[in-house]
Parts: structure tokens; sequence; C-alpha cells
């Protein structure tokens, strides 16, 4: 089974690519969200919130849609699924379950599986189909080949 987009890499290099774009999805996590754990008190309203703010998220979004550009280009469309999702998951993971004694991590874990997986098949979507209309305004004003050639 092939893992990328390309016919011609060895599976040490497919490897390669699948670990590169796991450790740039679970670095989403760690670089914009794993490190915060501070929640904010509004002094005139005395209401909590964070601890995220929502610059890390934009920040996360944009960087994500890089991540998942690479992977729509690196990795097939499945693979490159079940790797951004599960990556990021298991980072969340990491850091809910060393701070949550409930075991309600778990319950997060679980709806972060779904949202992480649902996002990333939209984003890739939306890659395939950016993609898709940059070939077609590429190919506008080029001669067509007809089904049936003149002798």
């Amino acid at each position: 089974m092939r893992l990328t987009r390309s016919r011609d890499w060895s599976p040490l290099e497919q490897g390669a690519a699948v670990v590169l774009i796991a450790l740039l999805s679970a670095g989403l996590w760690f670089g914009w969200f794993g490190w915060d754990t501070e929640y904010q008190s509004d002094p005139d309203t005395g209401r909590m919130t964070g601890p995220y703010e929502i610059w890390q998220g934009v920040a996360a979004l944009l960087c994500g849609i890089v991540v998942v550009g690479l992977a729509y280009r690196l990795l097939h469309f499945f693979v490159a699924v079940v790797v951004l999702s599960a990556s990021f998951t298991l980072a969340w993971i990491s850091t809910a379950s060393a701070m949550d004694a409930s075991g309600l991590w778990a319950v997060g874990a679980v709806l972060l599986a779904f949202g992480a997986t649902f996002g990333s098949a939209a984003m890739l979507g939306m890659a395939a189909a950016v993609e898709t209309i940059g070939k077609r305004e590429k190919n506008r004003g080029q001669p067509h080949e007809s089904l049936f050639p003149r002798p």
C-alpha cells in the first residue's frame, strides 16, 4: 500500500513523510495550546476565561492550513486524515490526561478525535477543490483533444 501521492518514493521515504506530518500536527497542539494552562480573571466581572486566547486559535488555524496543505501534497487523502487527526489527538491526550484526575479527559479525547477527523477531512477536501479549480483554470483556453480525431 502506498502511503504517499508519489509513486516513486521508497517505503522509507513514505514513512518519513508520514512521520513529518505527524510531528507537525502534534506540534500544532504543543506549540499553540499545550503550554498554556492559566485561566484569566476579568477584574470587572470576576468571570474566568481561558486558558486559551483567541490569538492562539487563529495562529493554530493558520499554521494548520499550512500543515494540511503539506499533508495534501505528500500523503493520500485517507492517510492524511488519519495521521493528522490521530497525532493531534494523541498530543492533546498526553497533556490532558496528566492534568485530569477525574478521568473526563477520555470523553474529551473521543470528542476531539471526532472533531479533528472531521476538520482534517474538510480542510483536505478544500485543498482538493482548490487544486481542481487551479488545474481547470490552467487548462482553460488550451485546445482539447477531440473524441473523434480527424483523419
